[in-house]
């Protein structure tokens, strides 16, 4: 009796169970490889990944090209904060959301992966940009030896993931030589300076350290850029006044300014300066807030390549 259920059970385990293993077995290894090819990721090797700096007192760019995906840059322009900017060769990554994650690298295990930022996305080749707090972190993470990666579903089937990860490898002296040149940046860009007004108490002419400190921005980034041709200094007033007397005192507003850049070095032929009294009001003088916009004096900066504006034509 106790041979033929030995005998039983091992004709069960040749007929039911070994099957049932091997089944199981195959649909493991399916389903991993199901698993396997649900994401594709794109990232520099050891051998391939480098980053490189450019830039001047304008804009610094710290570039990481992505091998058969496309370039990573973090851009800092003077007077702006920090972004990243993904630029795809092609699409790549479908339309809806990304997410911004830095991982830990892959030899140390243990350690979650931490998401940055979750953001739309359109797809069509478009890129991918985040700036602020969220680059800056992108950086951090890349100089503490983690892994900033951008994922997002398949522009080819959106049930699959594409990972597109930034190499740490070689960053670390490119990020010296990034900083450096972050050191050495204007505090203001041109859209930032191009247009100033710098406002008077009523019949008021002296220059506040407020609007000193202006005119120092200004004179600085002037002497910067080479292409900036003019400089467009015009005086105004409000309408409190007779019309002879406000306009004497918009010319003496504008040559209290003009006085004032020229002492900083301002080439004389750069400067015109002009003087309108009430004539062209920024605002309403009926009220006291109009008033006090109207007692100014303009600064705009025009470029060389940008020179339509009439020399009779004030700035507002």
């Amino acid at each position: 009796m106790i041979t033929y259920m030995l005998s039983l059970e091992r004709e069960l385990l040749t007929v039911i169970v070994k099957p049932l293993i091997k089944t199981m077995l195959l649909l493991a290894s399916a389903l991993a490889a199901m698993n396997s090819h649900a994401l594709t990721r794109y990232e520099s090797d050891i051998e391939e990944s480098r980053w490189s700096l450019s830039g001047d007192i304008f804009e610094c760019t710290l570039a990481h090209p992505i091998p058969h995906f496309g370039i990573g840059e973090f851009i800092k322009e003077a007077g702006e904060p920090m972004k990243f900017v993904l630029h795809p060769q092609n699409e790549k990554i479908g339309p809806g959301q990304v997410y911004i994650i830095s991982q830990a690298p892959s030899w140390i295990p243990g350690i979650s992966p931490e998401t940055l930022e979750i953001m739309p996305y359109p797809g069509y080749g478009l890129t991918v940009e985040v700036g602020g707090k969220v680059a800056e972190q992108m950086l951090t993470s890349l100089d503490r030896g983690r892994h900033p990666v951008v994922t997002g579903s398949a522009w080819e089937n959106g049930r699959e993931s594409v990972e597109v990860a930034l190499s740490n490898i070689n960053f670390n002296p490119a990020y010296d030589e990034f900083r450096r040149c972050m050191a050495s940046l204007l505090p203001v860009n041109f859209e930032q300076i191009a247009r100033t007004a710098a406002l008077f108490p009523t019949n008021g002419v002296e220059l506040t350290d407020r609007i000193k400190r202006r005119l120092d921005l200004v004179a600085l980034y002037v002497d910067a850029d080479p292409t900036i041709e003019y400089i467009y200094i015009d005086g105004h007033t409000d309408i409190i006044g007779s019309r002879r007397d406000n306009r004497e005192l918009s010319k003496e507003r504008a040559e209290r300014v003009t006085e004032y850049l020229l002492k900083k070095g301002i080439a004389p032929e750069k400067i015109v300066s002009r003087y309108h009294g009430e004539r062209y009001p920024a605002a309403d003088n009926r009220k006291n807030d109009g008033r006090e916009r109207n007692r100014r004096v303009t600064i705009r900066l025009e470029r060389s390549s940008n020179n339509a504006q009439s020399l009779s034509e004030p700035s507002p």
